[in-house]
């Protein structure tokens, strides 16, 4: 386990019932015209992101995930309207568990939200070139400006610290904030995936990060 907030069996439910839910949804995708595979789809990508946070959260291994995740981008790849933040987490968990090959038909399927972004285009210039450059021509969501002074410290550990004791807060109007207080088993964990790629990109020193209860330690 690496959650904090729910036990083992919250997440033992949580997962049987994602799983049966993309079952259904992949078996209903396979017989659907493209129109329809679209609105299926809408469902299926945030059921297989919530599916890998929750994996993670219960303690999957790096094989497990790095598994779980080549399905997820191959069904993902296929929506075109993927949110922002599942863009971001597919990426981000792909760093973290040293995939790139199958991720390159992703980055190009979302290659225009992806290259006007400068977090987004720093994680595929990485998986694609094994080097970032954090562009600060491209946008770059409020939430993620800390970011910024990671790229810029000197002592980048320090700043990262700042960034992640600023993370929760900073998604105050994001759906899932404060769902592990809810009564809708929504709950799938609350991890900056994007702090751990960063910290591997900069070649961080991970020890002084493990401590800080939203990095996500594989």
């Amino acid at each position: 386990m690496r959650d904090i907030r729910k036990s083992k069996e919250y997440f033992q439910t949580f997962l049987d019932y994602q799983y049966s839910r993309i079952e259904k949804k992949m078996a209903k995708l396979k017989d659907s015209d493209n129109a329809k595979q679209q609105r299926i789809l809408v469902s299926l990508t945030g059921f297989e992101t919530d599916l890998l946070k929750a994996e993670f959260s219960a303690g999957a291994s790096k094989e497990n995930l790095k598994t779980l995740l080549i399905r997820a981008l191959d069904i993902c790849r296929a929506y075109k309207d993927i949110t922002y933040g599942d863009v971001l987490d597919l990426l981000a968990l792909s760093i973290m568990v040293s995939l790139s090959h199958d991720v390159k038909k992703f980055i190009e399927a979302n290659h225009e939200l992806v290259s006007h972004d400068r977090l987004l285009n720093c994680l595929a210039e990485y998986i694609g070139e094994n080097k970032c450059s954090w562009d600060l021509n491209l946008s770059l969501k409020a939430e993620f400006a800390g970011l910024n002074d990671v790229f810029g410290a000197e002592d980048k550990e320090t700043a990262m610290k700042t960034y992640l004791k600023e993370w929760y807060i900073n998604h105050a109007e994001y759906a899932w904030y404060d769902s592990h207080l809810k009564d809708t088993d929504t709950y799938c964990g609350y991890w900056s995936f994007e702090s751990a790629a960063v910290a591997k990109i900069l070649g961080l020193k991970e020890e002084m990060l493990v401590e800080l209860v939203y990095y996500p330690v594989i």
